[in-house]
């Protein structure tokens, strides 16, 4: 038995979209990344959400995007 996969194209559009306009990328920036970000919500996992209001997205911890917030402490 054999599974063809569908693409959404409306949602990979959408997704296409959201990298573009952040410029999220998959590794840090000089040190900064989701992990170290003000909107990452849980900075002790290696995939959290990020709520920044333009985003609002699941990342991982490693990468980066325009929206980059330093924490406070």
């Amino acid at each position: 038995m054999s599974f063809e996969p569908t693409v959404d194209e409306k949602a990979f559009n959408a997704s296409s979209k959201l990298i573009r306009t952040t410029a999220l990328r998959g590794t840090p920036l000089e040190g900064d990344s989701c992990g170290n970000c003000l909107y990452y919500l849980q900075p002790d996992d290696p995939l959290a959400f990020c709520w920044h209001e333009k985003f609002q997205c699941l990342v991982s911890t490693s990468w980066w995007c325009q929206f980059w917030a330093m924490r406070e402490e």
